[in-house]
């Protein structure tokens, strides 16, 4: 069977700009997720023409494919819930949007049962600490 996947921004940004990962992209043993906050950090740091005619190709695709992951009423209350239980550890301030942005990446794979492929290690941790979801350093092989 295969299994499903979300990749973080940073797995994106070194796939697009370096070449790397490219271990990561094995369609054929992964069904490749995205979600709307990955999708939004691109876009912002899109620039020029040609940056942002692939952006437009890049999410259509996911749109196409039935891909782009839309929130469910219920994980809406869960990230509100998470984001909560993680600032009262003294761990997530309130104007973080990375962080913020992470628990809804976290929280959409977990909706699908997809895990999060990704570089930060140390913020997806300190997130399973309050939310059920799966997640892998993009070092590790499967």
């Amino acid at each position: 069977m295969q299994g499903k996947v979300i990749f973080d921004t940073n797995i994106y940004i070194g796939i697009f700009n370096k070449g790397l990962y490219t271990h990561e992209i094995k369609w054929f043993n992964k069904v490749t997720y995205l979600v709307h906050p990955v999708l939004h950090e691109l876009w912002m740091g899109a620039k020029g023409k040609s940056e942002i005619r692939h952006m437009i190709r890049f999410g259509n695709t996911f749109v196409k494919l039935g891909r782009l992951v839309q929130l469910k009423p219920a994980t809406q209350i869960k990230i509100g819930r998470a984001c909560q239980k993680i600032r009262s550890t003294g761990k997530f301030g309130p104007g973080n949007r990375g962080q913020y942005n992470d628990v809804c990446i976290a929280l959409l794979a977990a909706q699908i049962g997809a895990t999060v492929v990704t570089l930060d290690i140390g913020d997806f941790g300190r997130i399973q600490s309050v939310v059920d979801f799966k997640f892998r350093n993009v070092m590790e092989e499967e």
